[in-house]
């Protein structure tokens, strides 16, 4: 008896994953060592690697052929399918000349490594993004914490002028393929309608414009008191991230939750009680800061099978414990999909969803029941729990605002890189977040202070996006679970079921109707976090 055939786009997957797979683990472990050396080994080694990779999906033939398989391939099983458009999507965006691949390749490593080398740099003294944070929680002083602030944005200066470089080869690379810009060729490749999201994130805003408004006049009543400074006369230095990112009000003291406290240890038991052992990531993680580390915080899934990583700078303070939640939560999602499925369906479909399972677990960080299993519930701590329960829904109001500066700058920025990049900064920042734009800002490069901008571009809306999402999750535990507790081995059983093992089988989009029974939407998050 003959064995059926096999499709021939099936036999071109076994040639070809297993040389893409190999080449991407070489490259992320490079990549782990940039960033936790700053080594301009790990540097040129990082791009070259980076420029093999690409090539792999650079063949022209192969493209063509991908396509024609597409339009004639109405009997291919599902998961053959999605592998098929997973591909077209990445051979598509590196359909482009090999050097310019290799300059952009070049260029994205020597940022990387610009940003992992930095410190800043006050009246002679070095100081770590930790230490700037550290200075705006605590510094009663507005002439300080306007130093300070300034001080933070020294990156700006030095990077900008390289930002704009990867830029301009961004667009070239985009307009090569038939888009206008790199902003919309990434929308399109990741699945998302320009028009859809523009809809989406204005409803948002409008919805939540009110309940913003009410938070940013409670912020500058309590700053002009501490700071003795008429509201008019405020800015961002009084804020106390230097992006005005997160809540500033009660931030030292909710500190004071997690003294005494191993925030790994916390973390690692935490998640153990949704019956999700993270020991394994904990163990290949970098945790702590150092010269020449990353002063950011990721999670890697170096092989898409078991060696998957966090890099954190943790201190003890309730920001670290959020982010080491976050973190995980990426690294769990990463752990979760089901083994049986391809190599190249074993990644999140989009960002927007492995952010949202992050979002959720960083939010417990500020959650009063979960609080109770992260830091105890000694009678001490219940006034603090509380307020950090109210925190958070300032926090989603003021960090959704930055998302919209974010989206809104990155979109203008490939649009016309060459327009006066500062002054629409400002702009932006004083039209979403309400802050007043600081005197003396001319001819800086304050928008290049944000990593994000040179590192992870047209990413940022992703995090909006996973915070309705989160929030939708939120609904569809309770209701699952059957109680308002987040913590629980049914609630674990949930994520791993319906959000973590699909993978990449479906669209983003069908994954978040799958989960929460409808399309995405501002709907949750804004009854949790804009409604009285």
């Amino acid at each position: 008896m003959s064995l059926p055939k096999r499709h021939p786009f099936q036999e071109f997957l076994d040639g070809f994953i297993p040389e893409v797979s190999r080449k991407s683990k070489q490259l992320n472990q490079a990549l782990w060592i940039l960033e936790t050396t700053g080594s301009q080994d790990a540097a040129d080694l990082k791009a070259d690697l980076d420029t093999e990779l690409r090539l792999l999906f650079n063949d022209t033939e192969l493209y063509r052929k991908l396509c024609v398989w597409e339009k004639e391939g109405h009997n291919l099983d599902p998961l053959l399918k999605r592998q098929l458009n997973v591909l077209i999507r990445a051979f598509k965006q590196n359909q482009i000349p090999q050097e310019l691949l290799e300059k952009i390749a070049k260029k994205e490593a020597a940022l990387s490594m610009s940003y992992s080398n930095f410190r800043l740099n006050y009246n002679g003294k070095v100081l770590t993004e930790n230490d700037v944070r550290e200075i705006l929680k605590k510094e009663k002083d507005p002439q300080v914490r306007r130093a300070v602030w300034d001080v933070s944005k020294q990156i700006g200066i030095v990077l900008a002028p390289h930002i704009l470089e990867v830029v301009n080869l961004r667009n070239q690379a985009a307009r090569s393929l038939g888009y206008i810009d790199y902003f919309q060729m990434q929308l399109d490749l990741q699945e998302v309608k320009s028009a859809w999201l523009s809809q989406v994130l204005d409803d948002l805003a409008q919805q939540s414009d009110a309940a913003y408004g009410a938070v940013v006049r409670e912020i500058e009543k309590v700053q002009s008191k501490e700071f003795s400074v008429p509201v008019a006369m405020l800015g961002p230095w009084a804020w106390s991230d230097p992006f005005c990112q997160e809540d500033p009000l009660d931030t030292h003291e909710l500190d004071q939750l997690v003294q005494g406290i191993d925030i790994i240890q916390q973390c690692n038991a935490f998640y153990q009680t949704m019956g999700i052992d993270v020991t394994s990531i904990m163990s290949r993680s970098d945790l702590h800061e150092r010269p020449g580390k990353s002063q950011h915080a990721f999670c890697i899934n170096m092989d898409r099978a078991s060696d998957v990583r966090t890099l954190n700078n943790v201190r003890n303070t309730i920001k670290w414990l959020e982010t080491v939640l976050h973190e995980l939560g990426h690294a769990v999602y990463e752990l979760g999909f089901d083994a049986a499925l391809p190599w190249l369906l074993r990644e999140p479909p989009h960002m927007i969803t492995t952010e949202a399972m992050a979002l959720i677990a960083g939010r417990q960080a500020y959650r009063y029941d979960s609080l109770g299993q992260l830091v105890g519930t000694m009678q001490e701590k219940e006034l603090l729990r509380n307020k950090a329960e109210v925190s958070l829904h300032r926090r989603q109001l003021i960090f959704s605002r930055w998302v919209l500066v974010m989206t809104a700058f990155e979109k203008e920025l490939y649009h016309n890189p060459s327009q006066d990049l500062n002054i629409l900064w400002w702009h932006l920042v004083e039209k979403y977040q309400k802050i007043h734009a600081p005197k003396g800002r001319e001819g800086k490069a304050d928008w290049a202070a944000k990593y994000h901008i040179g590192l992870a571009p047209v990413y940022y809306f992703s995090y909006l996006l996973g915070e309705m999402f989160a929030s939708a999750i939120q609904e569809a535990v309770y209701r699952h679970t059957g109680c308002q507790k987040f913590a629980t081995e049914k609630t674990g059983q949930f994520l791993q079921q319906a959000l973590f093992s699909p993978g990449n089988r479906m669209s983003w989009s069908d994954l978040v109707e799958h989960v929460t029974g409808r399309p995405l939407n501002p709907e949750a998050w804004v009854k949790e976090f804009s409604q009285n």
